[in-house]
């Protein structure tokens, strides 16, 4: 991160009358022409108000304070790693789900290891690429996430009273790319998975088809909260509790597998599968046949579009997918829509009589 220029360095007198001298308080003019202050100690700085000046004195007092009792700098107001610690305090870190703040708190430990002693003020878009470069080497969804929780910060910073200009992940482009990652089955997928496929994951994919869930609360599924109608569910990256009813196909099946376990879904062993591991197991039986490309998250799809060829609203659908918007279904569902928009066209199209007449010119 940049540094500003133009820096007086020697320590500023707080009065011309009594020359009292206080430590680590600089000062430099900027090309207005208007005297700037800053408290600097080991490289680094952060503003303050003038000397004389309403909260100088509170500033000055804080961050001496701060170096007096050897507290790391990285903590300071102003830095980078100050925000990090801020924002892990705050609702909006505590209140993800649990996989959501594992993953934040992968990528802020690594923001703060890098670059946390940065100040908030030097930041620049071309700084945001570098980080987000750095990180990408490792990971590119982690280089992603640090990038979303840059721009968290630098709101959370502005509200909690740090004078910053224009966020600077803005423009910033994303590095992580899914290619049809989540795209919906194609019928004829499904149909030769549940012939090729292990009985377990084939029971896995029915399960996630005919509920529309994700796989983390696919795994955690149990059998007490199945009741003969509906299977309840506390979804773990909204906290929604959802009742779905078991669609025929999948009720008959709920009545006749046998129990091994408190779970419905179980691994190789018969123990209880994680979201990753359910996740692994699909992939690795795709690559056996040879498909790439698609993921259970797909089926999720596969349900909502299922759904609206049955002429569910949006409300609907969420209410069986426990999607929070109905933005979000629509996205889902958005394949179903252009389909039908597409038949309607045609159909019009085919209706109209007589041969088309184009205009000359056109």
């Amino acid at each position: 991160m940049g540094k500003a220029g133009g820096r007086n360095q020697n320590q500023v007198s707080v009065s011309a009358v009594t020359k009292v001298r206080l430590k680590y308080l600089h000062c430099f003019t900027d090309r207005h022409g208007q005297a700037r202050y800053y408290f600097r100690y080991r490289g680094q700085q952060w503003p303050l108000p003038a000397p004389h000046s309403e909260g100088f004195a509170t500033a000055y007092d804080a961050l001496l304070a701060g170096i007096n009792a050897r507290r790391n700098v990285e903590y300071m107001p102003g830095s980078l790693a100050w925000a990090i610690e801020k924002f892990l305090d705050s609702p909006l870190y505590n209140e993800k789900a649990k996989t959501t703040k594992k993953n934040y708190r992968r990528a802020l430990d690594h923001l703060r290891r890098g670059w946390g002693t940065g100040l908030l003020n030097d930041l620049q878009p071309r700084h945001v690429r570098v980080i987000r470069n750095e990180i990408a080497k490792r990971s590119t969804t982690d280089a992603d996430i640090a990038m979303t929780l840059i721009s968290a910060m630098w709101e959370f910073a502005i509200e909690n009273g740090i004078e910053l200009d224009a966020d600077p992940t803005h423009g910033v482009k994303r590095v992580h790319k899914v290619e049809n990652e989540h795209e919906p089955w194609p019928p004829e997928l499904i149909e030769r998975f549940m012939r090729e496929a292990r009985p377990s994951l084939r029971w896995a994919i029915k399960l996630a088809l005919y509920t529309g869930q994700r796989r983390s609360d696919l795994v955690k599924m149990k059998w007490s909260q199945f009741d003969g109608e509906f299977i309840e569910v506390r979804q773990q990256k909204t906290g929604a509790l959802v009742s779905v009813p078991c669609h025929k196909a999948l009720r008959a099946e709920l009545e006749s597998v046998p129990r091994t376990a408190d779970t419905i879904l179980v691994g190789e062993r018969g123990g209880p599968l994680t979201a990753g591991s359910l996740g692994a197991l699909i992939a690795r039986q795709l690559r056996e046949m040879g498909v790439s490309g698609y993921s259970i998250h797909g089926l999720r799809k596969n349900a909502a579009v299922e759904l609206a060829n049955a002429g569910c609203d949006a409300f609907e659908i969420a209410a069986i997918t426990g999607h929070r918007t109905v933005q979000m279904v629509q996205h889902y569902a958005k394949r179903h829509d252009q389909r039908r928009r597409a038949r309607s066209a045609m159909d019009k199209w085919e209706a109209q009589s007589g041969k088309p007449q184009y205009r000359r010119g056109n």
